[in-house]
């Protein structure tokens, strides 16, 4: 995992025009400063491991479906997300119109051949831990045929290749793959490509492990992912081997997948978040292998209970304990059990800041007592205040926003159930976290609208 540093952004920026660079630079400035100040509502901690890119054995892949036909400042940004990762690994979408100076900084390089179609994906890899040995471009699909509406013929496809090795002598390979809609014009074609996929990731497996990842247009959570013919191909997805899908895109869909050929266990998958972007798909970040610890207690992931019922309650109240005197504490959850009441009081005593929103019908007991506690003056740094109108604001199920929690800055937890024991008993609790200013921000913004309080 390298080290990200302004000076290398600096350089990247000479070979941008010049609206791109500025809104870059601009937003790589503020991501790296964020990473070493706090703000009023907390700063962004580094998501970089710790492992020494001489010597770590961790990889990690973002997976990028930077939408097509975006603005100047909307795709720059969307790459500042993606270099904020610290990747050593990047499959990129839609990105045929985009300049290799843009998609593959200095310090990174890409594999793709120039062209509307078999430029659309591109690999790209960080050079001070990865040496390039061989390199292509393979058709995944060929099917012509378009609406007038189309301005390209969405059946024809190309994955691009890159087969890498490090300076422990490891050598792996990674495909950037975008697979055809189910279309008038490309119907049938889900299977066929992951075949073609396959059959590539075959090949490249006499070198090392294969991992591919793009947007295959298919749903993991639907009857229509083809989940028994993927896994007779030797696919793995990373999905199944973590245990959370989370939405890929702004639908809600699970449709940006990665998969292991053949499921390498010596890469094991160790976490797995998304980060939103301005394109219509989320970032899928992948660790695999061992990358080391990282800053802080609360590194970006998924957290489920399917090994421990009690896993997510647990990280509820590690996050509110956590919280250190100063700090500030904004809660939400349409319902809360006695722990996270207890939890509540004890922040409060050592000197945090809180604020909370509940979601009863009818006020009970513990809404009770924590306007007893905090009062209800919604423009005081304590508060509580009950809203049973919850959904209007999009706000999750419950929800954890630290300013600083066990040595996390900008830490947000999204749970996909409330604050009572037995619901996050039930099969499917998770909870995701966290720790980038884009992600807090943006739900500090929804917190602060579901009690009509501008910021």
């Amino acid at each position: 995992m390298r080290t990200q540093s302004s000076l290398r952004w600096l350089r990247w920026s000479r070979a941008l025009p010049a609206t791109v660079t500025a809104l870059a630079v601009l937003a790589t400035l503020l991501v790296l400063a964020a990473a070493t100040t706090g703000g009023g509502r907390g700063g962004l901690e580094s998501a970089a491991a710790t492992t020494d890119p001489a010597t770590g054995s961790g990889i990690r892949l973002v997976q990028a479906n930077i939408k097509s036909g975006m603005s100047a400042s909307a795709t720059a940004s969307d790459l500042g997300q993606v270099f904020a990762q610290l990747p050593d690994f990047i499959t990129y979408n839609e990105v045929s119109s985009r300049p290799d100076a843009m998609l593959a900084p200095p310090g990174y390089a890409i594999q793709r051949t120039p062209g509307t179609y078999t430029g659309a994906t591109a690999v790209v890899w960080d050079t001070a831990r990865w040496t390039k040995i061989a390199a292509g471009t393979y058709n995944i699909s060929e099917v012509w045929g378009k609406s007038k509406k189309q301005k390209v013929h969405w059946g024809v496809r190309y994955a691009n290749w890159v087969t890498v090795r490090n300076a422990e002598g490891k050598t792996l390979s990674v495909v950037a793959v975008h697979f055809a809609p189910a279309t008038k014009y490309t119907m049938g074609l889900t299977v066929p490509s992951y075949q073609r996929m396959a059959a590539l990731a075959q090949t490249l497996s006499a070198h090392g492990p294969v991992l591919m990842a793009g947007d295959v247009n298919v749903n993991f959570r639907t009857a229509a992912y083809p989940r028994n013919e993927i896994a007779a191909l030797g696919l793995s997805n990373v999905f199944d081997l973590f245990g959370v899908a989370p939405a890929t895109h702004d639908s809600g869909a699970v449709i940006d997948h990665a998969y292991l050929y053949q499921g390498d266990p010596l890469l094991p998958v160790t976490n797995l978040t998304t980060v939103g972007l301005h394109s219509d798909h989320h970032l899928v970040v992948v660790d695999l292998g061992n990358v080391g610890q990282r800053a802080g207690a609360f590194a970006p992931g998924w957290i489920s209970n399917k090994d421990d019922a009690k896993t997510t309650m647990r990280l509820a109240r590690s996050a509110i304990d956590q919280a250190p005197p100063g700090s500030a504490l904004h809660l939400a959850s349409k319902k809360i059990g006695k722990g996270i009441y207890k939890a509540i009081v004890n922040a409060r005593a050592r000197g945090v800041e809180v604020q909370i929103i509940t979601g009863h019908a009818k006020a009970t007991s513990l809404d009770k007592k924590l306007t007893r506690l905090l009062g209800t003056k919604k423009k005081h740094k304590s508060w509580a205040k009950r809203k049973s109108n919850w959904g209007k604001t999009g706000l999750p199920k419950a929800l954890v926003l630290a300013s600083t929690s066990g040595g996390t800055r900008a830490v947000r937890i999204d749970f996909n159930r409330t604050w009572l024991p037995k619901d996050q008993k039930r099969s499917g609790s998770v909870a995701q976290i966290r720790s980038d200013q884009l992600g807090y921000d943006e739900m500090f913004i929804r917190f602060f609208a579901a009690v009509g309080r501008t910021i």
